[in-house]
């Protein structure tokens, strides 16, 4: 693709011009790069023909190790641990998803998933994989040796942009985008690639999440079409596993404190993510109508005050009826 001259080439050598673009070309699963990630049954899991291929090795009762313990890696941990499989965590973090829900949370889910069958290994990394042909043990940087009939890494992706020319592309790979979704003239981004003002904060962020390039890919649209259309809306995403539904609304890299309003031990719960005084993100555990009201009032920026939040629950149902 050339921005400059408004043409995509394709394959096979056919130029097709274009008046307006949206490139939404996603990412790919990073792979180990370690001494033996070539090794048979060793795998990323991104498509479905990933997920075909990795069911036909997973036999009952096989060793699986996962490297990272992302979602895409805990909840396939948790899936193969249903399935018979004996299954081990290996992340560098102290507990899971510490980064993104902090300490609290991520020990929430990993005694979750301890309770359900899975193993973790955590504040370790992977040194290498052995195996003659087929993957047969991972080694941890502490030394510490785990059985392995097959390793699936969940170590992230990079934005898939290697086909565009002419484009300033960001240190990760990304492409940066306005208000509008807009990279260059008639040019518009969505989704995994497109690096995106934060209308709340004004931080250019990138969030990995299939539901995010979809309220991208509406408002790009808007834009396409000549109505013009700032992207406005709330990142929001969700787990379920074994009765428990999770969800994450708003984004907050870093925070300067938590505000609870339940315990996380107990798996009830409401947490507010606060920066400078502001909740930039809120995640809930077993409060579905509680969170569809939050999400609503984060999009009208009318969430109670940090002060009045610390004070006990609110009735965010009532709240938005009042506004």
């Amino acid at each position: 693709m050339e921005a400059g001259a408004k043409t995509l080439t394709l394959a096979d050598g056919t130029v097709m011009k274009y008046d307006a673009l949206l490139l939404a070309s996603g990412g790919a699963a990073r792979p180990l790069e370690v001494p033996g990630a070539e090794l048979a049954n060793v795998f990323t899991l991104r498509s479905f023909a990933d997920s075909q291929a990795i069911m036909a090795a997973a036999r009952e009762g096989a060793r699986v190790v996962i490297v990272g313990a992302s979602f895409i890696g805990m909840e396939t941990a948790g899936s193969l641990s249903a399935r018979g499989l004996h299954v081990t965590v290996a992340a560098s973090g102290q507990a899971p998803f510490q980064g993104t829900l902090g300490p609290e949370i991520g020990r929430m889910f990993q005694q979750l998933w301890e309770e359900n069958g899975v193993s973790f290994r955590l504040g370790a990394r992977v040194a290498r994989l052995e195996g003659r042909n087929q993957v047969e043990a991972v080694v941890l940087d502490n030394g510490e040796k785990l059985a392995a009939d097959l390793v699936i890494a969940g170590v992230g992706i990079r934005p898939a942009t290697e086909m565009l020319q002419g484009l300033p592309l960001n240190p990760d790979g990304s492409v940066t985008v306005d208000e509008h979704l807009r990279v260059a003239e008639d040019l518009y981004a969505a989704g995994d690639i497109a690096r995106f003002p934060d209308w709340r904060t004004g931080e250019l962020i990138r969030i990995e999440h299939w539901r995010l390039a979809m309220q991208h890919g509406r408002v790009a649209a808007h834009n396409m079409a000549g109505k013009k259309t700032a992207f406005r809306d709330v990142p929001f995403f969700w787990t379920e596993r074994l009765d428990i539904h999770f969800e994450y609304a708003g984004y907050g890299r870093d925070w300067d404190e938590i505000i609870y309003q339940g315990d996380p031990a107990s798996r009830n719960f409401l947490a507010f993510y606060v920066k400078n005084q502001r909740v930039l993100a809120v995640a809930a555990c077993q409060h579905g109508q509680e969170m569809t009201a939050i999400i609503e009032l984060m999009r009208r920026d009318h969430l109670p005050a940090v002060g009045e939040l610390r004070q006990g629950p609110v009735d965010f149902l009532q709240r938005l009826q009042e506004i």
